[in-house]
């Protein structure tokens, strides 16, 4: 599976059937109460923003609760963009919270953030949330974030953050990727600002990227191959089917183990330590996310967890994940979970490699039953303690 760091809980203290009706994931309110917090937001936003109506956006949006559903969305964004507003201290530190706790709300809080900051563009706390989002929003809100994120003198010049903008621009229609090229530009200073100066295309930047940070993965979307069941189409569209059926749980804990997640990662009480623990996952992940890291594992590198080439004085090679153990040796673990100590004093080169040591095609023995329970097992936040503070007041 892919690589995630997180916290042990055992499996037992999981809910074991996680009933995922349409009623019960559109939001912790009933349905019936949903009309009337939404004209309550109504009449807050067109009365005078006070502490008192701050206090209240901040009780009616943990009203509404999370997971939330299409119908609930809107107003919750809403809520999000009212507070922004204000750019009092209650109302964004409710943003974070939301940022960081409830990561299918992670786009909306970024786009928040990025309103809250048109005024006050050298607040570096904001910027980093911002950055974060890099990896989860996408157009309208990923338009406003990196608007904002040009305000800023700052820049990010990590090479995982350049790529993650040159992504988000492939991903845009041809008439805004003007905003991803513009941050780009900002950032690394490509090419040299002048009046005589042509503006880079995101293919040149992917060049330049590729030329300028070779041990990290390529600027390119990734692409499903041709010969999956699973891809990312067929595994979204399963998911969106979990709306309507009873997924069972503990079915997803022997599925972890069929999957072969259990070789490297941990869930619980269930699997290894050598790659992160998967067990806050819900808690920290989007759903999308998750689907693309385990079809396409060798997009995103953990730089924790990295994958290299070994190369001994005596001429052998070994590929795998650097895992932890006696400071005198290093240990590789390589995709077959085989686990293998070579000295230190015998390593002649170790190489980055931009290759997961974690296989593709996990899904493909998978029906489509025991996919959605693995994808419940994974994204259970049952008994699972929120590594970001406590739930929202």
């Amino acid at each position: 599976m892919r690589l995630f760091g997180g916290m042990v809980v055992a499996i037992s203290s999981l809910i074991l059937v996680a009933d995922l009706s349409l009623s019960q994931t559109l939001s912790s309110a009933d349905a019936d109460q949903i009309p009337r917090l939404t004209a309550e937001v109504l009449q807050l936003e067109s009365g005078e923003m006070d502490e008192d109506a701050i206090r209240r956006l901040i009780q009616i949006d943990a009203e509404l609760g999370y997971p939330v559903g299409e119908s609930v969305a809107p107003l919750q964004r809403q809520i999000l963009m009212l507070l922004a507003g204000t750019n009092e201290a209650a109302a964004m530190e409710h943003i974070r919270h939301v940022f960081e706790a409830q990561p299918e709300r992670r786009s909306s809080a970024a786009a928040a953030l990025a309103r809250a900051t048109t005024e006050r563009p050298d607040d570096l706390q904001d910027w980093r949330y911002m950055v974060r989002s890099l990896t989860v929003v996408d157009g309208d809100d990923a338009l406003a974030v990196m608007t904002a994120l040009r305000r800023f003198q700052q820049r990010a010049t990590r090479g995982v953050w350049v790529r993650q903008v040159i992504l988000i621009g492939l991903k845009l229609p041809e008439e805004q990727r003007a905003t991803a090229e513009q941050l780009l530009q900002h950032w690394t200073s490509k090419p040299r600002a002048g009046r005589r100066v042509t503006p880079w295309s995101l293919n040149e930047y992917q060049s330049w990227f590729a030329e300028e940070f070779p041990n990290e993965p390529p600027a390119v979307l990734p692409v499903d191959a041709p010969d999956r069941r699973w891809t990312t189409a067929t595994v979204t569209q399963a998911l969106e089917q979990q709306s309507t059926v009873s997924v069972d749980i503990a079915t997803g804990a022997a599925v972890y183990e069929k999957a072969g997640c259990q070789k490297c990662h941990r869930r619980g009480d269930i699997g290894q330590t050598f790659g992160p623990d998967l067990t806050s996952l819900g808690w920290r992940r989007t759903r999308q996310e998750i689907v693309q890291a385990i079809l396409f594992p060798s997009h995103d590198l953990n730089e924790e967890y990295p994958s290299v080439t070994v190369v001994t004085k005596d001429g052998q090679t070994l590929s795998g994940l650097m895992s932890a153990g006696p400071e005198e040796m290093l240990v590789l673990v390589t995709p077959q979970a085989e686990r293998h100590q070579i000295a230190r004093a015998d390593v002649e080169e170790i190489v980055m490699r931009t290759v997961s040591n974690m296989p593709e095609g996990t899904l493909e023995p998978l029906s489509e039953t025991e996919l959605q329970s693995l994808f419940a097992f994974l994204t259970s936040t049952a008994g699972v303690p929120q590594p970001h503070g406590d739930a929202l007041p």
